[in-house]
């Protein structure tokens, strides 16, 4: 083979051949996400995983491998004692790394006492801070508060359909890490509510402002439930007093939500 990347030329005598039939691949885990304190199975989703000496490392702990087919790989998850400066997730199958397309995160949850150590939990107008390597699962309303700031940490909230979960704060920001609420495969079915606090001459965010969710070099995922069609259009002109409107396509509308009728064009002035 010969390699070339535009300034050198090496020469190698042997064949390399890359697959991707024969290339370890993690496509999902189940549960995504779990406390630290673990003693609970994980299984891990894709493709080419059976191997009995599987590596299976979260956040550089462990997983115990308990077994495995060519499809899923099930593993105990061992307990993390300290928030890394990092979080990571990796599996190796047979000596070689798999692709990973999605992971599994430690949290730490709201409702968890444990979460704030010998401190209460928040009350109102506390500052709530994210640190880096740290998940905060919020799976609970939470009380007004002055802001949650999150520095390369994550901030991710439950797809539990059984309860509805509602965030009062004044802001939410991000430097680095992740906000996740539902992803583009595992769409949000519960109801999430975000009130956000301030005024005009409130204090403001750097760059954000206030009353407002600020992302700066992260990843933001807000999937919620899919809706066929996401928008469509009046077939009929609906006049003053009114009580019926006609659309052009079959729509999943609920009762008790809210519909929104825009303008006839792109100017303001024309919001009949």
């Amino acid at each position: 083979m010969i390699y070339n990347d535009g300034f050198n030329t090496q020469t190698f005598a042997g064949k390399i051949e890359y697959k991707q039939i024969n290339t370890p691949t993690v496509n999902s885990v189940v549960p995504p996400y779990g406390d630290i304190f673990g003693d609970y199975t994980i299984t891990i989703m894709g493709t080419n995983l059976n191997d009995p000496t599987a590596v299976v490392l979260i956040d550089d702990i462990p997983c115990g491998y308990v077994s495995s087919d060519s499809t899923q790989l099930v593993c105990n998850v061992g307990a993390r004692p300290n928030i890394p400066a990092k979080n990571s997730f990796s599996v190796s199958i047979n000596g070689n790394k798999a692709i990973i397309n999605n992971g599994f995160l430690y949290v730490l949850k709201w409702s968890d006492a444990r979460t704030w150590g010998v401190d209460a939990p928040p009350i109102e107008g506390d500052l709530v801070y994210v640190p880096p390597g740290m998940t905060l699962l919020i799976d609970q309303d939470t009380p007004i508060l002055l802001g949650i700031a999150v520095e390369k940490g994550n901030l991710i909230f439950p797809n539990d359909t059984s309860k509805s979960i509602t965030v009062r704060t004044g802001f939410i920001t991000l430097n680095g890490g992740q906000f996740i609420a539902g992803t583009e495969s595992a769409p949000l079915y519960s109801n999430l509510t975000f009130i956000m606090y301030g005024g005009y001459y409130g204090k403001q965010q750097p760059m954000f402002g206030n009353k407002g969710i600020g992302c700066m070099d992260c990843k933001f995922s807000m999937y919620g439930r899919p809706r066929k069609p996401t928008w469509t259009t009046i077939s009929a002109t609906i006049n003053i007093g009114d009580t019926t409107l006609t659309v052009t396509d079959d729509v999943d509308w609920k009762v008790g939500e809210t519909i929104v009728v825009a303008a006839t064009s792109f100017y303001h002035f024309e919001a009949e």
